[in-house]
């Protein structure tokens, strides 16, 4: 079933861990930590559901230019009205002054916020036009603008299947290189260093992605890689996501951590684009 939770219970899993890193076997995490909490991953994950909403026709189909005109604000409200969920100072700064640019930045927040536009089509030419207008209120470097596309891509790689991974393994090279080649993960150290921007996140969670068995492996190996790990969960598991189930319980007990709007958006958007 495609839904939002595949990114959002991936960021609750790893806001316990962000700044104090788990150090133990993956397979040992709790799906939730007590103090688990809705990161701005989340809240502005929302922010772009709800502007797809607004933008919503009646045929099902998005009007773009109504969304690119909706986000700013969108981003903005989303924020204001969830302070505490720890914003990085360049977003939030943005966020005061209404009507102010985008600052170039090439963060991973492009392509945290992203997986509501490889839902809302099953078209990838269009989720990828999405996913670029999603960028540009904010992130719009280069980098920025690719990390949030190579992202919806690789969602629906994801969900062609075995197949679609391996297609995903071999176009990467020629499409999203530019973010940095997939690494090999079994190479990798803990705790990995903490990186924030798209070529520090994206190819990493893309590499995990496809090494994991299901969505669940994916994000326990996400968070235990260290890190920005709320981030990287919520990426990975956006991706894995479009391949693997989430079980039930685990989303059911996501939903009962959020806040009643995130919530309502959630299951508004879900049943318009998610239903299938």
């Amino acid at each position: 079933m495609k839904t939002l939770l595949a990114a959002i219970a991936g960021d609750l899993l790893g806001s316990s861990y962000e700044f104090d890193n788990y150090r133990g076997c993956p397979d040992d995490l709790p799906f939730f930590p007590d103090n688990a909490f809705a990161t701005d991953d989340t809240v502005l994950t929302c922010a772009v559901a709800n502007a797809l909403l607004t933008a919503r026709l009646t045929d099902g189909t998005i009007d773009e230019r109504k969304f690119s005109l909706a986000l700013p604000d969108s981003l903005r409200r989303f924020a204001l009205r969830h302070p505490e969920a720890e914003y990085g100072d360049r977003f939030w700064n943005w966020v005061k002054r209404p009507g102010a640019p985008a600052y170039g930045s090439l963060g991973n927040g492009s392509a945290m916020r992203v997986l509501p536009c490889a839902l809302a089509t099953d078209n990838l030419e269009v989720a990828s036009r999405l996913a670029r207008l999603s960028a540009l209120p904010t992130h719009n470097h280069p980098l920025g603008i690719l990390g949030a596309v190579a992202t919806v891509h690789a969602v629906f790689r994801f969900r062609e299947g075995a197949d679609g991974r391996e297609r995903l393994k071999a176009e990467w090279h020629g499409r999203f290189s530019a973010l940095g080649e997939l690494p090999d993960i079994a190479t990798l150290s803990r705790p990995l260093p903490f990186d924030a921007t798209c070529p520090g996140t994206v190819p990493f969670c893309a590499a995990l992605a496809l090494t994991s068995g299901s969505w669940e492996d994916t994000v326990r190996r996400a968070v235990a890689f260290g890190g920005d790990c709320d981030t990287t969960a919520g990426i990975a598991g956006a991706i894995a996501g479009g391949a693997y189930p989430i079980p039930k319980a685990i989303r059911q007990a996501a939903l009962q951590r959020l806040p009643n709007d995130l919530r309502e958006v959630i299951t508004h958007f879900e049943a318009k684009f998610c239903s299938d």
